[in-house]
């Protein structure tokens, strides 16, 4: 049935806690997986704007995300799992919802922050926009750890 997995990552620990679980899954069920990571330039640029700071160097930030990537890529391997990776940046929901369209998955495997009132008001929900705005199942996983 589930055969390519997309799994959107941030580095949270909610994020890469569903990751471990998408790799256990798709090892079970045979599936191929695809761990995306969207740098999202616009917020970080609104962070740097208030802090007085500058974000200038793109490739300094994926220098430092392309290894944790790579972790994931390797524990998947380790199972036998077919594996890719993508490390792009712009606006994480509508590239995620561009991947969905152009790489034919068939599930999406996320982690979900449960953010509430003002910080989810202010952060927005990705996980929310994904499932609202996806053609295809989307399985969340709930930060429950004492991390969270």
């Amino acid at each position: 049935m589930f055969k390519k997995i997309l799994c959107p990552v941030d580095f949270s620990d909610t994020s890469m806690d569903a990751a471990n679980n998408a790799i256990k899954f798709a090892s079970e069920i045979k599936a191929e997986i695809t761990f995306i990571h969207v740098i999202d330039v616009q917020t970080l640029q609104n962070i740097a704007d208030l802090s007085g700071g500058g974000i200038n160097d793109l490739d300094l930030l994926v220098a430092e995300e392309k290894p944790v990537l790579s972790k994931l890529k390797d524990e998947a391997e380790k199972k036998g799992i077919k594996v890719n990776t993508v490390l792009t940046h712009g606006e994480p929901v509508n590239i995620v919802l561009n991947e969905i369209k152009e790489g034919g998955f068939d599930l999406i495997v996320m982690g979900t922050h449960g953010k509430k009132g003002l910080t989810r008001l202010v952060l927005g929900s990705m996980a929310e926009s994904i499932v609202r705005q996806s053609n295809i199942p989307v399985l969340l996983y709930h930060c429950t750890g004492q991390k969270c």
